[in-house]
């Protein structure tokens, strides 16, 4: 009898299968490692899963060696559009069938789709949307309201400057991509009427010239005095901690960071008051525009040695139960499934709140834009770290972003 219980013992351990993650998150270590994980292991012990986040510079080409090594993981973090159809191009990813899909709507699914629509090869997870925290108190104290108008969002900044207790803008250039992901393309869609010129850049009808282009490069030209003196050495975990620690009056950034705001240790020690409001419109009864990107999917590595443990945990991605759980654990991000979910998180369901009211776009270069070489998205992140630092003008950016853009043989 004892040696028919250690076979059987033997045999639960032999069976049992540790699946791999990979992810750029690494901000969401402590949410997948202590609540999503142990959530799916109860109801398949037989799999385990690791969470592995790289930093997220260097995810896409460390990835990148390892699926063209095979040693890559199990499951993969797909970034939309672009990023990811280039590894489905290699054969690096599962196509995935339309059972584990049949909870995602064509426009959830577009950003992992091939451009004919025959083939989706991750499921679609998660969305985020693009807004600027602020510091209640610190308005509060100065008698100022969140701005409506960017000659508002202006007269705020210039306020906090003259009373030269905090920073005005907690925004730095060091890591480069936030100039791009989110001031750039998260702030901008109200000068250029959000999809209405994505649409335009990709059929050739409209250019980076444009005078709504150039309206956004002017709003970044005009911020430099409002950010951190040494802002040129700050990174985007500084940025965040000079915001977090109470230093900084207003925040762009976007719905992802509403965990970190809250739970790292200086918001345990002295919370800040936070609030958000979404990007100003250049006047008055405007209409506006704002940015919900969807931010991660999650797909199978093909030569992955563990498919079907792999394709049980997407097919867990897929239900109510998850969509429910992620709402609750990663706040900001908000499911691409069609499940109706509860928000339990008033900054969450303010952002949400705004797409009643304002037309929905993605970030500007997303999709087959980036297509090109020079990579697109790189050389927006080079112009608008110079646009930001008053390196070069609105217009400098304007011809040099134009004339990648013009290379892309996606153009009608």
């Amino acid at each position: 009898m004892v040696w028919l219980i250690a076979l059987g013992l033997g045999l639960a351990t032999a069976q049992a299968q540790t699946l791999t993650i990979e992810s750029w998150r690494k901000d969401d270590q402590i949410f997948w490692d202590k609540v999503l994980i142990p959530a799916f292991q109860r109801l398949h012990p037989e799999i385990k899963l690791q969470f592995k986040p790289e930093e997220p510079l260097a995810y896409d080409s460390r990835l990148e060696a390892r699926l063209s090594t095979r040693r890559a993981g199990d499951l993969i973090f797909c970034r939309p559009f672009d990023a990811s159809v280039r590894m489905q191009a290699k054969g690096y990813l599962l196509p995935l069938k339309e059972e584990a899909l049949q909870n995602f709507n064509p426009q959830a699914r577009r950003a992992w789709t091939t451009d004919d629509g025959s083939t989706t090869y991750c499921l679609p997870v998660a969305y985020v949307m693009h807004g600027l925290f602020y510091n209640k108190k610190i308005l509060r104290d100065l008698k100022l309201e969140p701005p409506k108008t960017w000659e508002h969002f202006y007269q705020l900044l210039t306020r906090v400057a003259a009373n030269k207790t905090v920073t005005p803008l907690a925004l730095g250039t060091a890591d480069m991509w936030e100039s791009t992901q989110v001031v750039f393309t998260g702030l901008g869609p109200n000068f250029w009427e959000g999809e209405k010129a994505r649409q335009g850049l990709m059929e050739g009808t409209v250019k980076f010239t444009d005078p709504g282009f150039l309206k956004a490069w002017g709003m970044m030209a005009r911020l430099k005095p409002y950010m951190h003196p040494e802002q040129n050495s700050m990174s985007n975990g500084d940025i965040q901690l000079l915001f977090a620690t109470g230093n900084a009056a207003v925040y762009p950034s976007g719905s992802w960071d509403i965990d970190f705001l809250r739970s790292t240790s200086f918001a345990y020690k002295k919370p800040i008051e936070l609030g958000v409001f979404k990007p100003p419109v250049e006047h008055d009864g405007q209409a506006c525009h704002i940015s919900v990107h969807p931010d991660f999917g999650i797909g199978v590595n093909k030569n992955s040695p563990n498919q079907d443990a792999a394709l049980k945990f997407i097919a867990w991605l897929g239900t109510a139960d998850f969509a429910q759980l992620l709402t609750d654990t990663l706040t900001g991000y908000f499911p691409l499934a069609d499940h109706p979910i509860q928000f339990n998180d008033p900054l969450g369901q303010e952002m949400m709140n705004w797409r009643r009211s304002c037309q929905d776009t993605i970030r500007l270069n997303a999709q087959k834009i980036n297509r090109v070489w020079p990579s697109m998205e790189e050389e927006l992140w080079f112009a608008n770290v110079k646009v930001l630092n008053q390196d070069i003008t609105p217009e400098q950016a304007a011809r040099h972003i134009q004339s990648v853009h013009e290379k892309n043989a996606y153009l009608k």
